[in-house]
């Protein structure tokens, strides 16, 4: 699973039992929001521990801020039977990982905070997420350096109007999402767009629709 935002509640438990690796792209709560009370409900599940990889950035920040016993539990000293319930996994930018026939390799991306995105290539099939980031030199060099993918997940957080907020916050437009995959060498098969701000959700998916920016576009 890749990050841990409020939609990991929905989840039922018996479902949250079954996720056993969790990779974090940064440390900003939208991301995060959900991980303690996940950890919290895997007392009783048989697949112990729940690793969380990170960056040192993230992992610092949830160690000291969020797993510090005062405002949650420090989960990776607790244990249920043999296995403590949570261990923490420092990643680093081009990082590969061989996980239950997944390669997932980490790229740096730049955000607010320090970032990375993550390639998934499993069967046969290449997902890249790029996770919170602004177009520029660094997304095109890392997506051509990956490709070819057959789908891309790209944010966008704000309006074109409100283009001086997107790169002051480092997130995405619908301008800038079509100038990155302009960018790109080769073309993923699909597009699929995130991380709408409730506040412009209605706007963006009207600006989406109308003016797409890849042939197969999917507004999540």
């Amino acid at each position: 699973m890749i990050d841990a935002g409020t939609g990991l509640n929905q989840l039922s438990l018996a479902q949250m039992h079954q996720v056993r690796h969790v990779f974090l792209t940064h440390s900003h709560m939208d991301h995060i929001a959900a991980l303690p009370t996940f950890l919290s409900n895997q007392y009783g599940s048989e697949h112990l521990p729940v690793t969380v990889y990170a960056q040192a950035h993230t992992l610092e920040k949830l160690k000291n801020n969020i797993f510090n016993g005062d405002i949650w539990p420090e989960l990776s000293s607790m244990t249920e039977g043999p296995e403590p319930i949570l261990k923490f996994k420092e990643i680093h930018p081009g990082e590969c990982i061989e996980l239950e026939g997944m390669e997932i390799k980490a790229f740096a991306v730049e955000h607010s905070v320090p970032t990375v995105g993550y390639s998934v290539k499993s069967q046969g099939k290449h997902f890249v997420f790029p996770a919170d980031t602004i177009a520029g030199k660094q997304l095109t060099e890392q997506l051509n350096r990956l490709g070819p993918i057959d789908t891309l997940m790209l944010e966008c957080a704000f309006p074109d109007e409100l283009l001086q907020v997107a790169e002051k916050t480092k997130h995405m437009t619908p301008g800038l999402l079509e100038s990155t995959l302009k960018s790109l060498e080769q073309q993923p098969a699909e597009l699929w767009v995130t991380h709408l701000k409730p506040s412009y959700e209605i706007a963006l998916r009207k600006t989406l629709q109308a003016n797409p920016p890849h042939k197969n576009t999917v507004v999540l």
